[in-house]
C-alpha cells in the first residue's frame, strides 16, 4: 500500500519540476517525462483544492446537518 502525498508535499515537487525545466539543462526526452509528471500533480492538486472548495462551502446547521453557504446581503 502506497500512501498518499500531502498537497503541500505535491506543490513542492511541482515547483521543483518547474526549477529543472526552467534551468534547460534536461534532455528533450527528460523534460517530456518532467512535463508529464508535472501534468499529473497539477490534475491532482486541482482535484484536491475542488474537493476542499465543496467542503469549505457547507456550514452546519444548528440540527448538526450540513447546507450549503450563502451569503446574505
Amino acid at each position: 500500500m502506497t500512501k498518499e502525498k500531502k498537497f503541500e508535499d505535491k506543490i513542492k515537487e511541482l515547483e521543483e519540476i518547474i526549477e529543472i525545466l526552467e534551468s534547460g539543462d534536461v534532455s528533450l526526452d527528460e523534460s517530456i517525462k518532467k512535463y508529464t509528471e508535472a501534468m499529473k500533480l497539477v490534475k491532482e492538486c486541482d482535484s484536491e483544492l475542488k474537493n476542499i472548495e465543496t467542503k469549505v462551502n457547507k456550514i452546519v446547521a444548528e440540527n448538526g446537518s450540513l447546507e450549503d453557504f450563502e451569503v446574505k446581503e
